[in-house]
């Protein structure tokens, strides 16, 4: 009976955070907030939506919209073909999306590239499926909201940027193209 009650007393007690086998504790992640510092003079009164420059698949890719209502990450079938991706590695999916238009759009078949944002020095690297699309666009890439969420993004479109948490633990900042 004793040590049934010395058990429920261990379990009960509040002394040391659980910890779970196969994850590693996480560093505590620095805050992300945007200030009137962050706030450019040349890009005030506007309403215009986040555009980026990335590093997808060692090409250097401008005019990646940043949509945080969307939930697809697309690649445009222009910008597959300037980057001398194979067809063949496309993979089929079934999936069909609501274009801008509110017309369906099937995708040719999506794929998983390395999108890397940010600077030599502070940057975040990460695996994406993307659909492939044959669609007319003045972007090349559209990134989704799952997208924002798992690279702990902060967008903010006032500001014409997003920040994000480094792959050293550090604030990156990207400002809009």
């Amino acid at each position: 009976m004793s040590a049934r009650r010395r058990y429920l007393k261990e379990v009960m007690s509040v002394r040391d955070k659980p910890t779970f086998k196969g994850k590693a504790d996480k560093p505590d992640l620095p805050t992300l907030f945007f200030t009137e510092e962050d706030l450019q003079k040349d890009v005030t009164g506007h309403t215009d939506g986040l555009v980026i420059i990335g590093i997808l698949v060692n090409c250097q890719v401008k005019r990646i919209f940043i949509d945080s209502g969307n939930s697809a990450d697309i690649l445009f079938w222009n910008a597959f073909q300037k980057m001398n991706l194979d067809e063949q590695d496309l993979k089929p999916c079934v999936t069909e999306l609501i274009g801008f238009n509110g017309e369906p759009s099937p995708p040719k078949g999506y794929i998983d590239l390395k999108l890397t944002l940010g600077t030599k020095e502070a940057f975040r690297a990460g695996r994406v499926r993307f659909f492939v699309v044959d669609a007319t666009s003045s972007y090349n890439v559209i990134t989704d909201r799952p997208t924002i969420h798992e690279r702990d993004m902060i967008v903010s479109s006032k500001h014409q940027a997003l920040k994000m948490v480094g792959s050293k633990n550090e604030v990156v900042t990207i400002r809009g193209d």
